[in-house]
């Protein structure tokens, strides 16, 4: 049986919470499938209360032994078999004695020499002076009477991917093919991967403080504490048939952003709380209660709580907390009849910083709806910072009081920023883009889910694609919920002269990307523009991979121009952030203001760092456009290469639209190997590379290599791919602004030669 890494951790934490003494419980999956694995279960240790009640039956307590809450197993038991789940795996924990199957742990596996629970593997977790250890599981083997061990190193049941970027390191290593795959099918919980499909190290470190605190499962940290209530309304709109939002506030914000959303709401006095049958889990209620002060309305209406929770409607309790972040704001007996706990949570202004930093958090014991959160999270991209994070779990420790600056370096936190610079940053991306006004937002995806969100109505469902998205970008449109009405239309970029038949009085937006990602297509944006001008039809253009150095889409008829601000702007792999372009200052209010009803705003301690690192943009991004010239003009030569794709492409048939609205290349280059098989891309991809990094990103000042549709695109079908002319084993370079290039073309021709050589073994 394999032990997925979040399961083997989240049970080694619990052996962290409880040491010195034991902790126990299960982990259960489907009855119908042996393999799957899917939620841990903590269960009470009775160790010490056995020993109390009689010592000489019980001589060992919690400190060196552990029994489970009988009760509690059986109530469990019964729970499961309704839901068509079973207990598969045991676990307890042995702090300071290592991972071992004892012989006390055999005895009590063991009922007269058989398996006292037939078909059960037993996880020994080693705690080793509070910290997580190795790890062993047994198995009965009826044949020979004993258990089969098999040992798990420490923090490793797979291993796990590299950190770029240093401490506030944005993405990860993918050293092999057999990793990515792993990964993908399930196998590999990765350490350190782009930060939000995997978040980082401070921001785990916090959500795992606010269930320690709260004794509660699972915690999900947000960029603000209400955005963590509308991520939360909007993925509970999106799974179910229907919602009826029941309303203690009056807050004018959440009154807005339900707009937004179009979910009207019911409204009640929160002093005067509506009896529990007046709601339905059958209708969709949903209730959002608001009240001044959360923990102590909590702790007052628990019976009223346990009612709702019989009938199965979800009770969300939010507080925008306006006190400063502390322990003592966020320390509560999680109520058994709550739901979800949203908070937001801040540090004040100080000399340091001119409005302070803030975050949110979503915490729950349901499983399921939490895993789908995270997943939500990772499309829609509404992060905590890592740099706020880490400044957060400094306040939970309470040993340093000042807030800390990112150094130059990445590597640690100094104490002091001395300006903020916002207005500087949009200040200089506005000249760039020649833009009226513009809005930085806490990564790329927030911005492109802000301008989505905002546009697309139900009056208005209709998005027109021009060309190929970013993965996440089509994820976003494509994945809506039961609850949602859009439609999207899809033309290729030589499909333009449908564009005017597919525009309606539905249209909300027709959106592309000045070059694709990463087959490198440059759809006519001068054309688009017009087109899309006289249907009165706003036009957004994804911006990041031409960059503002060579390509300004509000020239050629863009009304939104949308940037990650973690590649190019940024180029050192440290960074998290986005930011929204609008060609008229009118625009911009109405983005401002759902900025601000959702908490969208980027942390000021990412964008110190990203002022800082666009100093030298436009020096590096010369670069960038040489050596992605150097990388395509090396390939296209290349015998073990069969195609190349690159913006400024001759051969390509967009090469008029880039010449006519590119100064640059840009830094992405994809390829596909001549002999294009799954062999011979491990052939290349596998092999050591010395210059090259092995990383899913791009826009970084080092040169990456990764093989892009295995990343994005792993489950398609071969018919889908074909659908949207994507090799499967296609490999994307993005350049870097290395001086000296040549080292990298020399990396580059090694593993081509790791191909060729393989054909000639094969003949």
């Amino acid at each position: 049986m394999i032990i997925r890494e979040n399961l083997l951790s989240e049970c080694h934490q619990y052996g962290v919470e409880a040491y010195p003494e034991e902790t126990c419980g299960f982990i259960v999956g489907s009855q119908d499938d042996p393999e799957d694995l899917e939620t841990v279960i903590p269960m009470r240790n009775i160790m010490n209360e056995l020993h109390a009640e009689d010592p000489e039956q019980f001589p060992r307590t919690a400190l060196d032994g552990y029994m489970i809450d009988p009760r509690e197993h059986m109530k469990l038991e019964r729970s499961l078999k309704k839901e068509g789940k079973k207990i598969k795996v045991i676990y307890h924990s042995h702090p300071d004695v290592g991972a071992y199957f004892s012989e006390k742990d055999k005895e009590d596996a063991l009922w007269n020499g058989k398996a006292r629970y037939p078909g059960i593997t037993f996880l020994v977790c080693a705690t080793n002076n509070g910290s997580p250890g190795a790890a062993i599981l047994a198995d009965f083997n009826a044949n020979s009477g004993d258990f089969e061990i098999t040992q798990i190193p420490s923090r490793s049941l797979v291993s796990s991917s590299g950190l770029l970027g240093g401490t506030f390191g944005i993405t990860g290593t993918l050293p092999t093919i057999d990793f990515i795959d792993e990964w993908k099918n399930g196998k590999r919980e990765i350490e350190f991967g782009y930060f939000r499909f995997v978040p980082q190290k401070q921001v785990l470190n916090l959500q795992t403080e606010f269930s320690s605190n709260n004794q509660v499962r699972h915690s999900l940290a947000y960029c603000s504490g209400r955005a963590a209530l509308l991520e939360l309304l909007s993925y509970l709109q999106d799974s179910r048939p229907q919602i009826n939002l029941h309303l203690s506030s009056t807050e004018s914000f959440i009154k807005d952003a339900l707009q937004s959303l179009e979910i009207k709401e019911l409204v009640f006095n929160c002093n005067q709380l509506p009896a529990a049958d007046n709601f339905s889990a059958k209708e969709g209620d949903v209730i959002l209660l608001t009240p001044q002060d959360p923990e102590n309305f909590v702790r007052k209406n628990t019976e009223w709580l346990e009612k709702i929770k019989r009938i199965r409607v979800p009770v969300i309790v939010f507080g925008e907390l306006g006190a400063e972040f502390g322990k003592a704001d966020f320390k509560i007996d999680w109520p058994s009849g709550l739901t979800y706990w949203v908070a937001g949570f801040s540090l004040p202004e100080s000399k340091s910083l001119s409005s302070g930093i803030q975050g949110g958090v979503i915490m729950s014991n349901n499983d399921r709806q939490m895993a789908e959160l995270t997943e939500l999270r990772k499309r829609r991209g509404a992060v905590l910072s890592a740099r706020d994070a880490a400044v957060f779990c400094e306040q939970f420790a309470e040993t340093v009081k000042t807030v800390p600056e990112p150094d130059t370096n990445s590597e640690k936190c100094s104490s002091k920023i001395t300006s903020v610079p916002e207005t500087s940053v949009l200040k200089q991306l506005c000249a760039w883009e020649h833009a009226a006004s513009g809005l930085l937002f806490p990564s790329g995806m927030a911005a492109i889910m802000a301008v989505l969100t905002l546009l697309r109505k139900k009056n208005k469902p209709q998005v027109v694609v021009i060309g190929l998205l970013y993965s996440e970008t089509y994820s976003l449109l494509m994945d809506s919920g039961r609850s949602s009405t859009w439609d999207a239309v899809f033309l290729g970029l030589h499909e333009l002269e449908r564009l005017p038949e597919v525009l309606t009085d539905s249209t909300a937006m027709v959106i592309t990307e000045t070059i694709t990602n990463p087959l490198c297509g440059v759809p006519d944006l001068e054309r688009i523009g017009k087109l899309v001008k006289a249907q009165g039809v706003p036009f957004v253009v994804d911006n990041t991979l031409a960059s503002p150095e060579n390509c300004q889409p509000i020239d050629w008829g863009a009304d939104y121009v949308i940037h990650s601000t973690t590649k190019y702007l940024n180029g050192t792999n440290d960074h998290a952030g986005g930011a929204v372009l609008v060609k008229c200052a009118e625009n911009a209010i109405a983005l401002k203001k759902f900025q601000e009803n959702w908490g969208l705003e980027i942390s000021e301690l990412e964008t110190e760092v990203l002022w800082g690192r666009m100093q030298d943009f436009e020096e590096r991004m010369q670069r960038f456009n040489q050596n992605s010239l150097a990388v395509a003009n090396f390939l296209e030569e290349h015998s073990a290469v069969a195609r190349v794709y690159y913006a400024s492409s001759p051969i390509d048939a967009s090469c008029t639209s880039a010449s006519k609205l590119l100064s640059g290349n840009g830094g992405v280059v994809s390829f596909v190997l001549q002999n294009d098989t799954e062999e011979n891309l491990r052939n290349f991809y596998d092999g050591n590379f010395y210059c090259i990094l092995k990383a899913p990103t791009l826009g970084s000042n080092q040169t990456l290599v990764c093989p892009y549709p295995l990343l994005t695109h792993y489950h398609d079908s071969d018919e889908e791919l074909r659908e949207i002319e994507l090799p499967r084993y296609l490999i994307r370079i993005s350049a870097g602004c290395e001086n000296d290039f040549d080292p990298i073309l020399a990396d580059l021709n090694s593993a081509l030669l790791r191909t060729t050589q393989s054909d000639n073994q094969l003949q």
